[in-house]
């Protein structure tokens, strides 16, 4: 039985002290075509680089057909795999057909002349495959979108790799462009068996040529399946925080991604209405844009002076209520946070880190609560939590057991605000 394309087990990876990925594993058999879907800043970039062995892993392994992906060399990786990145510049004027040449390197002597007879077939059936070959004297730098992206797709198959790694290669593109290079992709892993695996921004796309998908989520994989079990509407709405609904095409089965609303009425849902948000450390920075894009009334705090979320507050015209920087919350912060807060509809809890400094900031979901405001929290507590003995976490538990309100997105919470939230503030 021959071994997979791809083998990834327990994969973690990252830059110096920041860690991006996390215990990523997934297997991609030979012959498929597989899409990496996520965010910006969810991972792709720094899976593709382990995958192409730009990147050594901190923990875990990557295995290209039963090789570790770091112990090839370069000469053997490149007979393996081939890369089509976004775009290329060159320095110097190449031809197309020069370029294409270049993907004969790794299968030719260092010492051999001219290419050999094998070699310009490879070079003359990559740019067959890629309608490139009335393009073989213009310079590279000379063609449009669609044109170049062919070359170097072109260049790929003249290495006669088993797997192509393409890095968000239509990303550039127009519509039309973007077909034509996944309609290639699609018929040349059905004639030639090759493995291809792409990092995609376009879901659409992605679902109608991919026969697998993996969507990543902060470092971590989140949906490893076909792709109707992927792109749910429920994944959607956790990974990219916007609202969409999926259908299936009756006669095709092609799904299609429709895009919902995200601010009902205009943006003005939350008119009239005074939130108080609770962040801290840049956490609650989409969560007070969305807020405020939807019209709510805001304050904020206790925050720290020059803290990220301070300033965007500020630039929102929210009210504030400021301790000194790197200081703990002091009880004179914590009444003026409090006099804001008792105005307020709802008090929000975002996806701020807790610690021993600014515990103090859950005393105004409890006041708010026993009060008989709506209290909204941010799901995921047990990884923000840095206080002895993890205090912050049974405390928001408890919240959570009398009656708050959990929420994972700012979508959820701007519509599980319009549901809960009084119509009036209290202002």
């Amino acid at each position: 039985m021959s071994a997979p394309a791809i083998e990834i087990q327990a994969l973690s990876a990252g830059y110096r002290d920041t860690l991006v990925l996390r215990e990523i594993s997934s297997t991609i058999a030979a012959g498929e075509i597989v899409g990496i879907l996520g965010p910006n800043g969810a991972g792709k970039s720094t899976l593709f680089r382990c995958l192409t062995g730009l990147l050594r892993p901190v923990a875990g392994t990557v295995r290209i057909f039963g090789h570790d992906a770091f112990s090839l060399s370069a000469p053997e990786r490149a007979r393996l795999v081939a890369v089509v990145p976004q775009e290329v510049e060159t320095p110097m004027a190449f031809t197309v057909e020069e370029v294409v040449g270049m993907g004969r390197t790794a299968a030719r002597s260092r010492w051999a002349g001219a290419p050999m007879a094998r070699d310009r077939q490879a070079v003359e059936r990559a740019l067959a495959y890629t309608d490139t070959a009335d393009l073989r004297h213009r310079p590279l730098s000379s063609l449009s979108g669609g044109e170049k992206q062919r070359a170097l797709v072109a260049l790929a198959l003249a290495q006669e790799p088993r797997l192509i790694l393409m890095d968000e290669a239509t990303s550039h593109l127009d519509l039309n462009h973007r077909l034509e290079i996944l309609q290639l992709v699609e018929r040349l892993q059905s004639e030639q068996g090759l493995t291809v695996v792409m990092i995609s921004h376009d879901l659409q796309l992605a679902a109608e040529f991919c026969h697998r998908l993996l969507l990543l989520d902060r470092g971590r994989l989140m949906a490893d399946g076909a792709p109707a079990a992927v792109l749910t509407e429920e994944h959607i709405k956790r990974v990219y925080h916007c609202a969409v609904r999926v259908q299936s095409d009756p006669q095709s089965g092609a799904l299609h991604l429709l895009p919902t609303p995200r601010l009902p009425n205009g943006g003005a849902v939350g008119r009239g209405v005074h939130v108080h948000v609770v962040a801290g450390g840049g956490c609650g920075e989409e969560t007070l844009r969305r807020l405020a894009l939807c019209g709510y009334t805001l304050s904020v705090g206790v925050l720290n002076q020059g803290d990220l979320d301070a300033e965007v507050a500020d630039a929102l015209g929210a009210r504030l209520a400021l301790e000194k920087p790197f200081s703990h919350v002091s009880s004179a912060a914590l009444a003026a946070a409090q006099a804001l807060s008792k105005q307020a509809a709802a008090v929000v809890l975002s996806p701020a880190p807790f610690g021993p400094g600014n515990l103090p900031n859950l005393d105004l979901l409890e006041a708010a609560q026993v009060a008989g405001q709506q209290v909204f929290i941010c799901d995921g507590i047990e990884a923000r939590d840095y206080t002895p003995g993890h205090t912050a976490i049974a405390r928001v538990k408890a919240l959570l057991a009398a009656g708050a309100i959990p929420w994972h997105t700012p979508t959820d919470l701007t519509e599980r605000l319009r549901e809960k939230a009084t119509v009036s503030s209290k202002q």
